[in-house]
């Protein structure tokens, strides 16, 4: 595994964090706004101070290092919002259109992978475009590839799907082959449990 220079840790930082001020995942359910993904036990969340490329109400978790392993939910991107969140003002972010397609979606991630690391410093393609339920809603499921300047190769996998024109999203990346092997099965389970939460309803 090569060793990422100074420049590539601070981006790939910025999808995940820093290796100090985690807290401990619970396991069981977790709710982000109206979305709910369930943990199984060991995961580390990444404070918000160490994650500046991600939406403010999305969360990164890790097993073994943000540059080794990462868990990124991102729920609740409306009609005209970037999945992420660009530090270079130049380097504008593609936006998520509530009319995508779910090969689309595989583009804007891709696109916006690419745009995070620098365009020329990285290649990220996506295969294996697939249904997936999540819970009652119906989604998409695709495996990605990132290859990133003097860095380890990532693998990894996104879970999507689109409600009432909002986006939410699951991904995983890790290192390749090593870690993606060691947690592929549960980050899947993980992507796998996200569900909206069922709203309430009040008899008058």
């Amino acid at each position: 595994m090569r060793l990422a220079n100074y420049g590539v840790i601070l981006m790939l930082a910025s999808l995940g964090g820093c290796v100090t001020g985690f807290t401990v995942v619970e396991p069981g359910v977790n709710t982000f706004g109206s979305l709910r993904v369930t943990a199984d036990e060991n995961w580390n969340k990444a404070p918000s101070s160490f994650t500046p490329s991600a939406r403010s109400n999305s969360r990164t978790w890790t097993q073994d290092g943000m540059l080794l392993d990462r868990i990124m939910i991102i729920p609740g991107v409306k009609d005209g919002e970037s999945i992420f969140v660009s530090r270079n003002k130049s380097a504008a972010l593609p936006v998520f259109r509530a009319d995508m397609l779910p090969n689309e979606i595989e583009e804007l991630v891709e696109s916006s992978i690419v745009k995070l690391f620098g365009e020329g410093q990285s290649a990220v393609g996506t295969s294996g475009l697939r249904p997936q339920g999540f819970g009652t809603d119906g989604g998409f499921m695709f495996d990605i590839t990132a290859a990133v300047t003097e860095s380890p190769d990532y693998r990894g996998l996104v879970g999507a799907f689109i409600v009432d024109e909002t986006l939410y999203m699951v991904m995983f990346l890790a290192a390749d082959p090593y870690y993606y092997d060691k947690h592929a099965a549960r980050a899947e389970a993980i992507i796998k449990s996200a569900t909206l939460r069922t709203k309430s309803i009040t008899n008058f």
